[in-house]
């Protein structure tokens, strides 16, 4: 349900619960990072590295954030100097892994009950980024075929 999903966002966020204990993941502040969100693995240890500098609102901070978090549930990390086709899988994986974790069918088709059917809509319905629903109901309809009514 959207509660729970919003609920599991927030506590990756917070760093110190159960879904980073239990995994070996750190999340870690760090100011001046290329880019909002980084996650970084060293043998069997993560880390999510957040430049709050660069994420100035809740909702972007959850859409990183579950999305990072995808990166390292999945173990699709890239190096920085990776040629792009590599890049791009691994960004796919974690994008795949935020749709079926954190934007299922059930929730989407919830939203559309409840009358939000435009990208914008649904990105305020689920307090994400509207390029992050994009991608989730991208990944569900053409990618898995599903059709919302």
């Amino acid at each position: 349900d959207v509660k729970d999903a919003a609920k599991a966002q927030f506590l990756i966020v917070v760093g110190d619960n159960e879904i980073t204990r239990k995994n070996g993941i750190d999340v870690i502040p760090y100011a001046g990072a290329p880019s909002p969100g980084a996650t970084l693995r060293d043998g069997g240890y993560y880390a999510i590295f957040l430049d709050f500098t660069k994420i100035p609102s809740l909702r972007l901070l959850r859409g990183v954030c579950c999305h990072e978090w995808g990166h390292a549930a999945t173990g699709a990390l890239h190096k920085v100097s990776s040629p792009y086709e590599l890049w791009e899988r691994s960004e796919y994986r974690a994008n795949r892994y935020m749709a079926q974790t954190f934007l299922k069918v059930e929730d989407f088709q919830e939203a559309f009950d409840a009358g939000y059917t435009e990208p914008w809509q649904l990105a305020e319905y689920f307090e994400l980024p509207e390029q992050d629903v994009k991608n989730a109901l991208s990944y569900w309809t053409e990618r898995k075929g599903i059709v919302f009514h």
